[in-house]
């Protein structure tokens, strides 16, 4: 699985301009793509979507596209009027303040707009040119979101591997529990029985105790805990995205160490209950921000 985390960048230089590309990545629960494009590139958002659709499944992708002019696109001119316009408001602004002369050409060219770029241009010839660098930034990008991906499912192991060890001491428990809940329980039924002066059958006993051993037991639920993280360690072996996958599997783990919790009797299972949801919301952390 990959990390929704990740940045990629190039440069394209075409016969007049070089194009700087930039991809970033952070989490999200779908896919949304954002395009900045100059005017002039705008035509290639629709095509830049449907790259960054093909390459990942989840996140908020960043597509910048900055444009400058190239060697050959570098000729400057100047813009008489504003320099003109400059000069005019100068004269008279120190006239008023009483300083002596006009402004001189260096006053004038350091002036915003004075002096004008000829600016950079691209042209529908180097749009194929302009898509492959972004695909190719792309795959900058999902690269590192793999690298990171590589680092986060090693922690996501890490919290499976102790979830496993809860439950099976929770399985422990549980048939621990089973044990002195049916011999507390048969023990109250005779008392009970004594004092009511009633003589119950052995077989009557039995199936009391069962039916009331019944409302307590999870081994069900703890199977179903089983289960589950059988699969989220499976996802963790697979370079698929998985991450909404696991976002579910975590939610039905939730749902069943509640009834675990709910039905128990014994402090020392509820307790279990308690540190594996405790590791199990770690993991819903880190599959937040899993592709």
């Amino acid at each position: 699985m990959r990390s929704m985390t990740g940045f990629g960048s190039i440069e394209v230089a075409t016969h007049h301009a070089r194009i700087r590309i930039e991809v970033s990545s952070v989490n999200k629960r779908g896919l949304e793509v954002v395009v900045f494009t100059p005017g002039d590139l705008a035509r290639l958002e629709r095509q830049i979507r449907e790259d960054v659709a093909d390459a990942v499944a989840r996140g908020k992708v960043t597509v910048a596209l900055h444009l400058e002019a190239g060697a050959n696109r570098q000729a400057r001119s100047l813009d008489l009027a504003k320099a003109s316009a400059y000069a005019v408001q100068l004269k008279s602004a120190g006239k008023k303040l009483g300083v002596q002369g006009g402004p001189s050409w260096s006053d004038l060219l350091g002036l915003p707009g004075v002096v004008v770029s000829s600016g950079a241009m691209v042209v529908p010839a180097d749009d194929r040119k302009i898509l492959a660098g972004v695909r190719s930034a792309v795959r900058k990008m999902v690269e590192s979101r793999e690298r990171e991906g590589v680092r986060m499912v090693a922690g996501l192991r890490i919290h499976l591997q102790k979830m496993e060890g809860i439950r099976k001491k929770m399985e422990k428990a549980a048939g621990e529990m089973r044990r002195k809940q049916g011999e507390r329980i048969c023990v109250r039924i005779q008392e009970l029985a004594g004092e009511a002066g009633v003589v119950l059958e052995p077989e009557r006993v039995v199936r009391e105790v069962a039916t009331a051993a019944d409302r307590g037991d999870v081994t069900e639920e703890l199977g179903r805990i089983r289960a589950h993280l059988m699969e989220a360690v499976g996802l963790a072996s697979t370079r698929a995205p998985g991450g909404r996958t696991l976002e579910f599997l975590i939610q039905e783990l939730q749902r069943e160490v509640n009834t675990v919790g709910s039905k128990s009797g014994d402090l020392g299972l509820t307790r279990l209950a308690i540190g594996f949801k405790s590791e199990l919301e770690k993991l819903r952390e880190q599959a937040a921000n899993l592709e």
